[in-house]
């Protein structure tokens, strides 16, 4: 028999300080009133037992104590060992002690090395499964209050095999064959993607063959281009070259004119010179001409024609004396000044031209003719002509390549399509074959569970109303269950007892598969308050059977009910929280 020995709780729902309470063998009676932490004490043991998730965990976070979520659970187990689990829920960490002569020795610490010992111990791995066969729960009666009585006990015992009504076997059929349908559904709609992805497969590898001729012929682009670039680099740089042998020659030339004027200038200042002044003319020479003249023209007169031919150009000449002044050279001094200042600037012009045909020395390999003009044109033309293709074809492969997806992103679709399917089609043959062996097992375990529920429900039914009703029978195939009426002597559905019998009826079956479901491994039963609506006869009754189930199974119930006195009278402990 497995025995709760002591439950710690720190930081856990109400429990904000560190509470311990103590279990004892037999029946341990937990009271309080409403809101007391009763039902928080039931928790903290499955938390112990079972690691909560994030989610689990965080209704019971105490808000009085945010620093601390503890749980510790001391039990025996049917071999009589002593362990401790303990769960930290703020570190995240869980321990497993053994407990030998009061010294605590560390088993294990990770979760898959703690889950293996607790299954041995406590007979289950999952939780909900754990709940369902160790846990009878008022909110568990309160199911059968409505009119759908027979399916609602007919689910309580798939759940109870099952760990949840949702995983009984018709519903995990039902669910079976609707995920199968759907797989089917999923098949086709991939089948159908893959029509349309190879078809993109197709337009895909058509616009690679694109990309790859643009990347060919950007390829080859760039290689001519880096020639027609280096070319047009060099020409320039000779053309620069050129422009500068240029100006240096033009300089040069100018520099000879001015050279050539300064010479000039020097070579006028350098020569002795006389300077003509015009003085009034002798008039004597002009008074004797006019007269020879006159007289000569006076006495021609007496011959005809001889006077005048040689008089009148006496008379012109003499005027012309008369009339003409006398040029005087004089002698004129050298300006020293100025000589030396056009010596100097000779000497200035001569040195910047050494110079200049110094800078020009190095440039006098550079040439530059007309043809070098024109290629020079036709580069600049077609270096702007391919850098403007090459653009072009980069944004073109670019837009491309971003906007289309590859082939092998399509394949790769293509492929995971077709993996999708094989999988959908390895799941439906399992789906298949899943739900043959879950009918067959479904079949079994109601063959196998129903008569010995029926077998063992008996005595306890007897106990509990009183010799009422002791023999019910449970359909294998449907699970419904009927009970023997002993005014008619025949069986009649459940839907027709009165509530109380049918409190009594839930309570007796989940007792009953308690024990068939924990087999060899005899855990505690927990019961949370079952027989809130059982009169006082029933309840007298049931207090009867649950000792002798006491004698062999530890109990703790958990109750608030006013009448909680009768409880304590038979109870090993008591708690009041």
């Amino acid at each position: 028999m497995v025995q709760l020995i002591k439950l710690e709780i720190e930081g856990f729902g109400k429990f904000a300080k560190e509470t311990p309470i103590d279990f004892d063998e037999g029946i341990n009676f937990i009271t309080g009133l409403n809101e007391a932490g009763k039902s928080t004490v039931l928790e903290a043991i499955s938390a112990s037992i079972f690691k909560y998730t994030k989610g689990q965990i965080e209704p019971f976070l105490c808000w009085k104590n945010n620093e601390t979520c503890r749980t510790a659970l001391t039990y025996r187990t049917d071999k009589a060992e002593i362990f401790k689990i303990i769960s930290d829920y703020k570190s995240g960490k869980r321990k497993l002690e053994k407990i030998e002569n009061g010294r605590a020795k560390e088993i294990a610490t990770a979760d898959k090395n703690i889950s293996p010992f607790l299954k041995e111990h406590f007979g289950f791995d999952d939780r909900k499964v754990f709940e369902n066969t160790a846990f009878i729960r008022q909110s568990q009666i309160a199911i059968l209050e409505d009119n759908l009585v027979k399916n609602k006990i007919r689910d309580m015992i798939e759940e109870v095999f099952a760990g949840r009504a949702e995983s009984s076997a018709t519903k995990a059929l039902a669910k079976i064959n609707k995920v199968a349908k759907d797989s089917f559904k999923e098949i086709d709609i991939l089948e159908k993607e893959k029509g349309e992805l190879n078809e993109k497969l197709k337009s895909a590898e058509k616009t690679r063959g694109l990309v790859i001729e643009d990347s060919g012929e950007l390829e080859g682009i760039g290689t001519k281009l880096a020639e027609r670039v280096t070319k047009l680099e060099n020409l320039e740089k000779n053309k620069i070259l050129f422009d500068e042998k240029e100006k240096l020659l033009g300089e040069d030339k100018h520099l000879n004119e001015q050279i050539k004027k300064v010479d000039e200038l020097i070579e006028t200042l350098s020569e002795d010179r006389e300077i003509s002044t015009k003085t009034t003319s002798d008039k004597t020479v002009g008074i004797i001409l006019i007269v020879i003249g006159s007289l000569i023209l006076l006495i021609g007169s007496l011959i005809i024609g001889v006077g005048a031919i040689i008089g009148i150009p006496l008379i012109i000449w003499g005027l012309i004396k008369l009339r003409q002044k006398e040029e005087i050279q004089k002698p004129v001094q050298r300006d020293n000044g100025k000589l030396q200042r056009y010596s100097s600037e000779k000497k200035e012009l001569i040195n910047k031209k050494a110079i200049n045909e110094n800078r020009l020395e190095k440039y006098k390999l550079v040439n530059f003719n007309i043809n070098d003009f024109d290629e020079l044109e036709t580069l600049r033309k077609e270096v702007k002509s391919l850098e403007s293709r090459k653009v072009e074809l980069r944004t073109s492969i670019k837009t491309t390549t971003t906007l289309v997806e590859s082939p092998e992103e399509v394949k790769e679709k293509l492929d995971s399509i077709e993996e999708n399917q094989r999988e959908l089609n390895r799941k439906v043959e399992e789906y298949k074959l899943a739900a043959h062996f879950l009918e067959l097992a479904e079949s079994e375990v109601h063959h196998k569970f129903t008569p010995a529920i029926e077998k063992n429900s008996k005595q306890i039914l007897k106990e509990i109303t009183n010799g009422r009703y002791s023999d019910l029978k449970i359909a294998e195939d449907t699970l419904d269950i009927k009970i023997k009426e002993p005014e008619v002597k025949e069986y009649i559905d459940v839907s027709y007892l009165s509530q109380g019998t049918r409190d009594q009826l839930y309570f007796t079956l989940r007792t009953v598969m308690s024990d068939l479901l924990s087999g060899n491994t005899n855990i505690p039963l927990i019961l949370d308050d079952p027989f809130h609506n059982f009169d006082n006869v029933r309840l007298a009754k049931t207090m009867n059977t649950i000792n002798e189930i006491a004698k062999n199974k530890q109990i703790i119930l958990i109750s608030h009910r006013p009448y909680h006195q009768e409880f304590k009278n038979f109870a090993c402990k008591t708690i009041e929280l």
